[in-house]
């Protein structure tokens, strides 16, 4: 079972604490990458979120602290952390449809995907499969203050 089922609210936000520490400090590719490993154990359940209402979608702590973990909401785990880490011009998240699934993730440089290959940083253009749904804008989305 997945540590982060195992652990108690409290622990889990440390976690996520102690990475964002962690990772001050390193370039930006070692960043990305890094962020993507971090996530990609998370577990995932039933999809959480209603993609259209971004004001709705829960806070970083939120999801921590409640478990509640989608593919979205770990999407959404990626952007929080990104935004902290990175200039949040660079940063949006974008529904994606594939010829599986609709989902949320992170693009980063209107070029770069993380949560669509679990732990790897995905360039969009590699995946002509993929068809952008909506982009959602950094104010449409709740803020981390």
């Amino acid at each position: 079972m997945s540590e982060w089922n195992c652990s108690t609210p409290e622990e889990r936000l440390s976690k996520w604490k102690n990475f964002r520490d962690g990772i001050s400090e390193v370039e930006e590719e070692e960043l990305l990458n890094n962020v993507a490993q971090f996530f990609a154990d998370m577990p995932v359940g039933s999809r959480y979120i209603d993609y259209y209402t971004p004001a709705s979608w829960p806070t970083p702590w939120e999801i921590l602290y409640d478990k509640l973990f989608c593919a979205n909401t770990v999407s959404l785990l990626i952007y929080y952390t990104l935004l902290l880490k990175l200039d949040g011009d660079r940063i949006e998240m974008i529904l994606i449809e594939d010829d599986k699934d609709r989902f949320l993730v992170p693009l980063v440089d209107k070029k770069y995907i993380l949560n669509y290959v679990l732990g790897e940083i995905s360039s969009i253009e590699e995946f002509p499969q993929v068809q952008v749904i909506e982009f959602f804008r950094n104010e449409e989305i709740r803020t981390l203050v």
